[in-house]
């Protein structure tokens, strides 16, 4: 973490450095995803085995390394303290609801010529989320992205996931219970991203990827679309404004480049 204050005697060079070395870096960022998405395109499993090794301290061996069972997940959503449970329950509840008043209606009528006309919604058969791991954990994230794929029928709902030493935070489990997750496996990165849209010897790809991540994970995306859908190329931000309302606002700016998820 790189803190800059408006108030000191350097911050106009020093910002223009940030900003300097922030688009060189995008560049290596960019190579590096390049070179990890033909990896899994042409090595499949044994690529995101390697590669999750590599960047997140998890072997891929068993089944139980690749994959969370549903089980793992109802067990992660009884143990939840009460007050941790209702606080997602209604979470999901006014997710769901919301969504359900959003779903287009299908149209089928004839007009005045005699031509009968309409349009029927129909959901894509799967969908990939991911959700960041790591230091960082967000249920709720995969409720918002994960319960309006339900509602539209998506039939075949699949989450990706780094775990870091083979950790994995409770809460995010009990949230893929309460949405209904149909697969959650134990990759991050760019390498899951490529995972979802090519499909390995284990993982079958989807059609749709939603969901945050760093800046690996947004550039895969970016590179993948057109190959699959995605929601938007969004990465993390890159410049807080805190401000006191009296005295000169500070930015802090965070190195997106860390292997944080």
């Amino acid at each position: 973490m790189l803190r800059l204050s408006t108030r000191d005697p350097g911050f106009d060079k020093a910002f223009r450095r940030l900003v300097r070395d922030r688009r060189e870096s995008g560049e290596d960022v960019a190579r590096d995803v390049e070179l990890i998405l033909a990896d899994v395109r042409n090595r499949g499993d044994a690529a995101l085995a390697e590669l999750s090794a590599r960047f997140d301290r998890h072997q891929l061996v068993s089944e139980d390394d690749w994959r969370i069972a549903p089980e793992a997940c109802a067990e992660a959503y009884a143990a939840l303290n009460g007050d941790l449970r209702a606080a997602l329950d209604l979470a999901a509840a006014r997710i769901r609801a919301y969504h359900e008043a959003q779903k287009p209606e299908d149209r089928d009528y004839v007009d005045a010529t005699g031509v009968r006309l309409g349009a029927v919604w129909r959901a894509v058969d799967a969908a990939g989320l991911y959700v960041p791991g790591g230091r960082a954990a967000y249920p709720s994230s995969l409720l918002m992205n994960a319960l309006p794929a339900k509602v539209a029928g998506v039939e075949r709902l699949v989450v990706v996931t780094p775990t870091p030493g083979g950790q994995i935070n409770p809460l995010v489990l009990a949230a893929a219970h309460i949405a209904g997750v149909d697969e959650i496996w134990r990759v991050g990165g760019a390498q899951a991203i490529g995972a979802l849209a090519y499909g390995t010897q284990r993982i079958r790809p989807v059609d749709v990827i939603t969901g945050p991540g760093n800046a690996w994970v947004a550039e895969a995306k970016r590179q993948l679309y057109g190959v699959v859908g995605i929601d938007m190329v969004a990465g993390p931000s890159e410049i807080l404004v805190i401000s006191d309302g009296k005295s000169d606002p500070e930015w802090i700016a965070a190195d997106l480049l860390s292997q944080a998820e």
